[in-house]
């Protein structure tokens, strides 16, 4: 049987096929338009040809007038298109169920902090490319959303509730996220699709070397303090005894090395001696944080430190029955006890020592691993007193930790020439 020009049956079922002028063939994905008729009635399939018919060649010279947007002519050929039917996609694959499954997974291993940075990350996520399945994720729908985090402003989910990010970031044209914190969301969502592969969800992970690239060195993120700034630090600090945390802490910070938040969680019972040595033992215990298993360690207190009266200032905690070195810190949940001193001390540093945004208290961390790099205490020293994992096999994973006297030898070494006003209260 013959059928009407453009009308074809394929198992029963009619269909509108009709080739794509060539003055117009650069429009459309394929040489010929083809859609079913959802019908395998001839008579029915006749009267829908003709409004398929009139429909397409109507498009045509509306095609062939050259007065339409680009974003019309998109219109127009779509509308001409088959209509793609949605891929079924299993409950357990959609983005937001692997997110749930990987953040149950993970989560015993992350501080509280870490869980809501990590929640923040995967809700871009989704918000941007939608509740896809994971399988349909590809490089470049990871390069545009890389494209897209630059484009989000800071805070977005608290500065613009209730706004779609797709709005905000389509009409923004001021700052958004910096290249480090693009890296970051980057590299959580590199590790959830790895997840993913691992799990055979996907054939690879799309999101390896996504990283962009930043300009500084990881050693040029953050500014060492100079002997002068060192000087500026300890020549203002207050010596009160209503608030001894704002004198210790920074001194400390000098010459240890340790983070800030080691040192504002410090409890009476973590200043212990080992073989005749004062040490701060470093730990996770009770409402202690730790950043990283490296982290643990028993550092020896410095002699400048309990020159100054350190060791003084401790017995009469004990004396006291203090529970904690720093009684007047708050533990607030995300920040630890860091958040009342870290405030002062950044307007202190603004105030007293310099202006440079590269130099803040963490600054003080790069001194210490400066001074005694250019003293030739050894890389493995000078990691584990900053807490940092052993660069090498050897001594990361079959050397033991070094004793507290040689880690001493290191800390020594630490010599500002600075006077510091004495602890005699």
């Amino acid at each position: 049987m013959s059928y009407p020009t453009h009308l074809i049956r394929v198992s029963r079922r009619f269909y509108y096929k009709i080739k794509v002028p060539a003055d117009l063939s650069h429009l459309f994905p394929s040489k010929f338009i083809k859609k079913s008729l959802q019908t395998s009635q001839l008579h029915a399939a006749k009267v829908m040809l003709w409004n398929h018919e009139y429909k397409t060649h109507n498009a045509f010279a509306l095609l062939r007038t050259g007065t339409l947007a680009p974003e019309q002519v998109q219109q127009v050929v779509h509308s001409l298109l088959p209509v793609q039917k949605e891929p079924r996609v299993k409950a357990e694959n959609r983005l937001s169920e692997v997110i749930k499954t990987y953040t149950a997974e993970k989560k015993a291993g992350w501080t509280e902090k870490t869980t809501l940075e990590v929640e923040g990350v995967f809700k871009l996520l989704v918000d941007i490319i939608g509740d896809v399945d994971v399988a349909t994720i590809t490089r470049p729908m990871l390069i545009d959303l890389r494209s897209s985090l630059l484009k989000v402003p800071p805070y977005f989910y608290h500065k613009y509730r209730g706004q779609s990010v797709k709005d905000v970031i389509a009409a923004n044209t001021g700052d958004g996220m910096n290249p480090k914190t693009v890296n970051k969301h980057v590299a959580r969502i590199g590790s959830l699709l790895k997840y993913c592969h691992e799990q055979e969800m996907i054939p690879r992970n799309p999101a390896t070397g996504l990283q962009l690239a930043t300009k500084q060195r990881a050693d040029e993120e953050r500014s060492a303090y100079t002997l002068s700034d060192i000087g500026n630090i300890v020549s203002n600090l207050p010596v009160d005894p209503a608030i001894p945390e704002r004198y210790w802490i920074p001194l400390i910070g000098l010459f240890s090395g340790l983070r800030l938040n080691e040192i504002c969680q410090l409890h009476v019972e973590d200043v212990v001696k080992i073989d005749d040595c004062w040490c701060f033992d470093i730990n996770g215990a009770g409402d202690k944080r730790l950043k990283n298993d490296a982290s643990a360690r028993v550092i020896p207190i410095h002699p400048k430190l309990i020159e100054l009266g350190l060791i003084r200032y401790y017995d009469a905690l004990k004396v006291a029955k203090q529970p904690r070195l720093w009684m007047n810190l708050e533990l607030i949940r995300l920040h630890g006890y860091t958040n009342g001193i870290g405030k002062w001390y950044a307007r202190y540093n603004r105030e007293y020592v310099t202006e440079d945004p590269k130099k803040v208290f963490h600054s003080m961390r790069h001194s210490v691993a400066d001074t005694l790099k250019q003293k030739g205490v050894s890389e493995a020293a000078i990691a584990e007193i900053l807490g940092h994992a052993h660069a090498t096999i050897t001594s990361g994973r079959y050397g033991k930790r070094y004793q507290p006297k040689v880690l001493l030898d290191a800390l020594v070494q630490l010599d500002y020439g600075v006077d510091i006003p004495e602890w005699k209260v």
